[in-house]
């Protein structure tokens, strides 16, 4: 089921404004329906359980780069000022359990809710440099997820690979989505440094988006211990 802002607004206990920027930043998912916006109520449902505040995000390619160093990559598109600084802000961070870990990471792709064919998901799996990631390919890399019922696919794509993608499989954003498709903003991560393909660290911060407690709980169990292993890996160096 999907509502409206003003309804969302109510739900959350905040104005419509701050809906319409949850929604401009990605803390909450929707369409456009001319100049109004449709959003998923289990959406709104997940803030509301969690009670949380939002933070400030990352910028995307420092967000980025903190999932690449978690992988033990050197984030090659930053410079080593802004790379410096993104090492101290890990080596400075405190936990943050999985409510401070979605704040930050959030910014770092464009989430569309797509609605597809099977046939056409099964072709969009054999394409060069789409990447699959979500609770499946979190499952299947070893996380503890498998009480979890059967998600729907959610793949990496370049955001000048979606255009013609979308055109040749009938792919499109919906209300009733089959698939989930993620667009890295200013950055390909997955050509640079240790994430060839989705590492660990990106199936992590993408399982803190989920709806099941059990999958964001492993996500940022996943992260905070990337987060001790690399502190230790830095002070042997």
């Amino acid at each position: 089921m999907e509502i409206d802002v003003k309804e969302a607004s109510r739900r959350l206990g905040v104005n419509d404004s701050r809906v319409r920027q949850l929604l401009r930043a990605g803390e909450l998912r929707g369409r456009r329906v001319g100049n109004s916006w449709a959003i998923p109520a289990e959406d709104v449902a997940r803030l509301q359980r969690r009670g949380r505040r939002p933070g400030r995000p990352l910028a995307a390619k420092r967000a980025w780069a903190v999932l690449d160093l978690l992988e033990g990559g050197p984030a090659a598109w930053l410079s080593d000022s802004a790379r410096s600084q993104v090492r101290r802000y890990l080596a400075d961070l405190v936990d943050p359990g999985a409510d401070g870990w979605l704040a930050a990471l959030r910014g770092r792709s464009r989430v569309l809710e797509v609605v597809a064919h099977p046939a056409a998901i099964e072709r969009l799996r054999r394409v060069d440099g789409v990447w699959p990631t979500g609770p499946s390919a979190a499952a299947v890399r070893g996380f503890d997820l498998v009480a979890l019922a059967e998600p729907i696919p959610q793949f990496y794509l370049a955001e000048e690979q979606w255009p013609a993608l979308s055109h040749s499989l009938a792919l499109r954003e919906g209300a009733e989505p089959r698939l989930v498709v993620r667009l890295p903003r200013e950055v390909w991560p997955f050509a640079e440094g240790r994430l060839r393909g989705v590492g660990d660290a990106v199936l992590a911060a993408d399982l803190l988006e989920a709806a099941e407690p059990r999958a964001v709980a492993a996500g940022a169990a996943c992260l905070s211990e990337l987060l001790d292993d690399w502190r230790r890996a830095r002070s042997r160096a």
